[in-house]
């Protein structure tokens, strides 16, 4: 038994290594390939950004690059590695892989730009194929994850979005976001119930740069659905509470009169 695990050991320190360069290359910050990214001069973009994982970002970007179709082009890129993809599912089309590994798809008039496992994390985004494109940068968890790396420049972005649960943990994060500046003049996308209807106890727990972000109208609630909680993104239609709430933010962002 000894002299089998001595064979063994050489081939099982190569996998060890493998399995941890791969690790390595798999956590790499997701914003890593905007760090010199500028968008077309012509192009508008956002930046949706969760206060924790799976709060709904993919969601609310996806929404909100839907209703902007009625005015013009979308899309939305999807910063996250493959293995976090809220997209997978979500393309009506399949349009295959172009340049720097960014696979593209299609539906309703939105172009999704996601990374493939061929991904190369230095390149940046394929430029917009249409005049006066309006992009959706869907960072995930960037913010609060990684909140020393942050690489988008705050003149490639023209908006942030910064999507919270209506739960403390997540408040909690996002009082930790707007104390560190890291975003200027956000608006907040809450999933859940509506502020007004928080119970006390998490009504209690709001922190003054919270509640002042609260109160100046920037906000937008999307309803939970039950549906999108259990399939994920599909190529289905989004429900039309959640189109009705991406609208708002849209008005919210433009600062339109509600």
């Amino acid at each position: 038994m000894a002299d089998e695990t001595i064979e063994w050991a050489p081939l099982a320190a190569t996998v060890r290594t493998a399995l941890a360069q791969k690790v390595r290359h798999q956590v790499r910050p997701p914003s890593t390939a905007l760090c010199g990214w500028q968008p077309r001069y012509d192009e508008r973009v956002v930046a949706v950004a969760g206060m924790i994982g799976s709060v709904g970002a993919t969601t609310v970007s996806l929404a909100l690059a839907s209703v902007a179709t009625f005015t013009g082009p979308a899309r939305i890129i999807e910063c996250a590695p493959p293995s976090h993809s809220g997209l997978t599912a979500a393309s009506t089309a399949e349009l295959g892989a172009g340049r720097g590994g960014w696979r593209r798809g299609q539906r309703e008039g939105v172009t999704l730009i996601r990374r493939s496992p061929t991904s190369l994390f230095d390149a940046a985004p394929p430029p917009p194929e249409d005049d006066g494109t309006f992009t959706v940068l869907d960072v995930g968890d960037v913010l609060t994850d990684r909140p020393g790396e942050q690489s988008i420049a705050d003149d490639v972005v023209g908006g942030w979005v910064l999507v919270a649960r209506a739960s403390v943990p997540c408040l909690r994060q996002l009082e930790l976001v707007l104390e560190l500046a890291l975003v200027h003049s956000p608006t907040l996308a809450i999933v859940g119930m509506s502020p007004r209807r928080w119970p006390t106890r998490l009504a209690s727990t709001i922190q003054p740069r919270t509640r002042a972000l609260l109160e100046s109208g920037r906000v937008a609630t999307f309803r939970h659905d039950k549906h999108l909680a259990v399939t994920g993104l599909t190529p289905d239609p989004l429900p039309r509470h959640v189109a009705a709430s991406a609208r708002t933010l849209l008005t919210v962002l433009e600062g339109l009169p509600q």
